[in-house]
């Protein structure tokens, strides 16, 4: 969660960034501020336990609050490896502070402490577009959205299930769905690890308020041989005409480890009675439900971006990431807000990972930090980057080299906004 800060920078009065130090209540109503939100005392006692307060950072106006900057710890996914990150949330400027360098300031100092802790990336889900890329992030991410009538979600081919599917409790979600996703992680890159307080906030938790007119939430599992091996959460948007039910399904995850649990999964949801459409707003780029239906078309499919990473340490994100084959490549790295990562890295990459140590060698590409970050889950290639204007090609082939190299089986996805 972001709030931009765009305009001239003026400074009528000093603002520190420095760790917040306060409860739970004076975070949470700092933090409202910002997004025009509202929390109660239930939301406040549920997000308390997820919330990270010691890595909670906050500009004081005096002693007053007038920004925020939190994260999420987790291990994300990336091409042949797992890796600590950052997750970035909980950013914002009050209004009445706004134009004043207060979120350039949170930002720096942010990401000092990402680096003292050992943290090589950070990942974050931005509000507006704009705001991110001037502190080196890049758009890594992109996501699906659906919204396809009843009728024309027929499948290409007839199926005998294989498995079963059962609705469970909210107090079973944790136990039933989380070692699945937790063995989808190494699967695709751009998922990231969750505590048992993420579950419950950002999954499980479901005040009426928040539905936007809909059901409670359900929970669907398959299981395979009494296994689980995918699982849904949606919800249902009843309504009603003089011609009968017109409702629809909101699909807010879906989660499946075989192409048999995942095909069982949307049969289901795609013909929930006393409904006439089903709509997700995340899914991977290259779904695979493009190719089960007869007529994709109908899946009135859209793209859009979604997380955004940042390399931290560019030396210990490019040694540790896996690598499509062999090759040897020099990069120029341009990075002001981060001048640790300044400089020319040679990267000489294999299927486990890479050595990378700084050279005086002739560059083969020269990019951004923000590049660095768009192609380094494998999502965005150079070559894209290249059509952009975006990167300088020093050697000629270097950027098909690089995409050789980068490239991976299934397109980078993050499962949820935090």
């Amino acid at each position: 969660m972001t709030i931009a800060e765009p305009g001239p920078i003026i400074r009528p009065m000093q603002v520190d960034v420095r760790p917040f130090r306060g409860t739970a209540r004076e975070w949470f109503d700092a933090v409202d501020i910002s997004f025009g939100h509202q929390a109660n005392d239930e939301d406040v006692a549920v997000f308390e336990e997820e919330m990270e307060f010691d890595r909670a950072l906050a500009a004081y106006a005096g002693d007053q609050v007038v920004g925020t900057a939190g994260i999420f710890s987790f291990d994300l996914t990336v091409p042949g490896a797992s890796l600590p990150a950052a997750g970035v949330t909980m950013v914002g400027v009050h209004p009445t502070h706004r134009r004043r360098g207060i979120l350039t300031a949170m930002m720096r100092a942010q990401l000092g402490a990402i680096h003292d802790r050992g943290e090589a990336l950070a990942i974050l889900w931005a509000s507006e577009g704009t705001i991110y890329g001037r502190f080196g992030y890049g758009l890594a991410t992109f996501k699906a959205s659906i919204d396809i009538e009843r009728s024309a979600a027929a499948f290409r081919e007839h199926h005998v299930p294989r498995g079963s599917l059962r609705l469970i409790d909210a107090d079973e979600v944790l136990a039933a769905c989380g070692p699945i996703y937790d063995r989808y992680l190494p699967m695709r890159a751009g998922t990231f690890s969750r505590s048992p307080a993420f579950w419950r906030a950002e999954v499980v938790y479901d005040p009426e308020r928040w539905r936007r007119g809909g059901g409670p939430a359900f929970y669907l599992l398959h299981e395979t041989d009494g296994a689980g091996d995918g699982y849904a959460r949606y919800r249902m948007n009843p309504d009603w005409d003089e011609r009968g039910p017109k409702g629809g399904v909101q699909v807010t995850e879906i989660v499946a480890l075989t192409p048999e649990a995942e095909r069982e999964l949307w049969a289901y949801l795609l013909a929930v009675d006393l409904t006439t459409r089903t709509r997700v707003n995340n899914l991977p780029v290259d779904t695979p439900l493009r190719f089960m239906l007869a007529e994709p078309r109908r899946m009135g499919l859209t793209v859009t971006d979604a997380a955004w990473l940042r390399v931290v340490d560019v030396q210990e994100a490019l040694s540790r990431r896996g690598y499509a084959g062999r090759d040897r490549l020099v990069l120029e790295l341009h990075d002001p807000f981060l001048p640790w990562n300044v400089g020319r890295w040679e990267v000489e990459a294999m299927q486990s990972g890479a050595r990378v140590a700084r050279t005086e060698a002739d560059p083969d590409l020269i990019l951004t930090a923000g590049d660095l970050g768009a192609v380094y889950l494998g999502g965005v290639r150079m070559a894209e980057l290249a059509l952009a204007g975006r990167i300088e090609e020093c050697t000629p082939g270097a950027v098909g080299r690089f995409d050789a190299l980068f490239a991976t089986a299934l397109a980078p996805w993050c499962p949820a906004t935090f």
